[in-house]
């Protein structure tokens, strides 16, 4: 009886610590983990269906590692052969931040200076003779931040890059103000310093990028021009959009697509995968002494210049935003990022970086101008817990301080004539009156310097710039014009 007692306690003591039969350690139908991107892949999957596109490509990188990559759609629509996270798709404008990286290279070299002038690194650009002041002031620096005045464009052209912008850009395009007041978003930027790069190198930009930078990153699915992305054959085509206002259709041959060799600096055709621009998330992280300096890396994604965007602190660094947070519609996340979109004809690209959370999050879409904010918004709540989102921290209305405003202000091809009645701010335009062209003239405020003006139907988004701190306005700021008050 005592052997008896013995063995029970001696068979309950081993269950209580671990010695159970391999019967009872193994369930026969054991509970699935939970799949921490279920919800994830239902958003992504409703934002591709909401969207003029024929596939999506998401990545997360988080702490060194790629832990989700995956594609939902099809190579061409209707055609029903699936994307892969292999598959590419165009980057846009988030090419800028390889330009940027290979300038600082050449700076590293000592072959030029952020301070050098554009005119005696890139010579003989034929700029109009009264703009000459204008033009030879302007800096690598002011290029590399969007503060050289340079008036937008798509860049939509081929042939000889140098040439091109000795010749070509500055004859068909005024430039809008003198250099290294604000900033202004402008892709000729990017083509000057990609003609500075081929100056100074005697390489074609396409073929140093590779070289230098996709090669040591080891992006070895990552191509500049068409011809690669032709000879890989793995890519996306998309909904192509080539007027707004004729709408679009989506493409069944790559030959639909424009071509641009004048662009490829500013990101007109960069071909790459989610996972691919992610080095560069890790690159921008955590550093690579091979391919730039940490101190000049940092300048990157340091800010160099406020976007001056109502009050929002939005800044720019060397091709990419640097944000104290990020606004989905009219919600506001206080996290700290480095961003940049992307947009071509054809696709859409989002790239984000979390530094403080070691996170990053590339989306790739086939279709012009998509929408895939609850994607990303989805993407960083499947890695980390999300911040209550908050109101946006626009700088409010203080219409005390409109007085400094007040003013005729003129650009190359309208003026500007701003009073101010009570507590609103007035717009008059005496062309647009001469040909009776709708416009409201009250000014709608938006947060700090930033007004709404509806022109047309349209609404466009207007900042009074100063040049010294609580001084009057000296500017009137758009993407599309700059207005110079009378007087200066």
């Amino acid at each position: 009886m005592n052997k008896l007692v013995i063995l029970l306690s001696l068979s309950i003591l081993l269950s209580a610590c671990g010695g159970s039969s391999s019967d009872d350690v193994t369930s026969p139908n054991p509970e699935p983990e939970p799949n921490p991107f279920a919800q994830l892949t239902s958003v992504i999957e409703q934002d591709l269906s909401g969207n003029d596109a024929a596939a999506v490509s998401v990545a997360i990188y988080k702490e060194g590692e790629i832990v989700f990559a995956e594609a939902f759609g099809e190579k061409i629509k209707g055609q029903g052969e699936p994307v892969t996270s292999n598959t590419l798709f165009q980057l846009g404008s988030t090419t800028k931040m390889f330009t940027a990286v290979a300038v600082l290279q050449l700076i590293q070299q000592d072959l030029i200076a952020l301070d050098d002038k554009l005119t005696n690194v890139v010579p003989q650009i034929q700029y109009p003779s009264d703009q000459a002041l204008d033009w030879q002031e302007i800096e690598i620096e002011h290029l590399l931040t969007h503060q050289s005045g340079l008036r937008d464009s798509s860049m939509q052209d081929e042939g000889d890059l140098v040439n091109h912008m000795q010749t070509e850009y500055p004859r068909d395009f005024l430039q809008l103000n003198p250099p290294g007041f604000f900033h202004n978003y402008s892709n000729p930027n990017w083509s000057y310093l990609g003609a500075i790069i081929e100056q100074l190198t005697q390489e074609k930009y396409d073929d140093y990028v590779h070289q230098n930078i996709f090669a040591k990153l080891e992006m070895n699915r990552s191509f500049i021009g068409r011809e690669d992305a032709v000879s890989d054959g793995d890519y996306a085509l998309g909904f192509q959009v080539l007027d707004p206002n004729q709408g679009g259709s989506f493409n069944t041959q790559i030959s639909q697509m424009p071509k641009s060799t004048i662009g490829h600096a500013a990101g007109t055709e960069t071909w790459s995968t989610p996972s691919q621009q992610l080095k560069m998330a890790d690159f921008l992280l955590n550093g690579d002494p091979s391919l730039l300096s940490d101190p000049l890396r940092a300048q990157i994604t340091s800010a160099q210049v406020s976007e001056d965007f109502a009050g929002l602190p939005f800044n720019y660094g060397y091709g990419i935003y640097v944000n104290d947070g990020f606004q989905l519609g009219n919600d506001w996340y206080p996290l700290k990022n480095w961003n940049h979109g992307g947009n071509t004809f054809s696709y859409t690209n989002v790239f984000y970086v979390f530094p403080e959370l070691d996170i990053a999050i590339s989306i790739m879409s086939s279709g012009a101008f998509n929408n895939f904010e609850p994607t990303l918004l989805a993407a960083l709540g499947s890695v980390t817990t999300l911040p209550e989102s908050q109101a946006l921290p626009v700088i409010q209305s203080d219409s005390t301080q409109y007085d400094r405003h007040v003013g005729t202000y003129s650009s190359n091809n309208f003026t500007f004539i701003i009073s101010k009645d009570g507590n609103d701010l007035l717009i008059f335009i005496p062309e647009l009156e001469a040909g009776n062209i709708p416009y409201e003239p009250k000014l709608e405020h938006y947060g700090d310097d930033t007004f709404f003006a509806n022109i047309g139907g349209e609404i466009s988004d207007l900042t009074f710039i100063q040049i010294e701190e609580g001084g009057e306005s000296v500017f009137i700021r758009n993407r599309e014009l700059v207005a110079i008050k009378d007087g200066f």
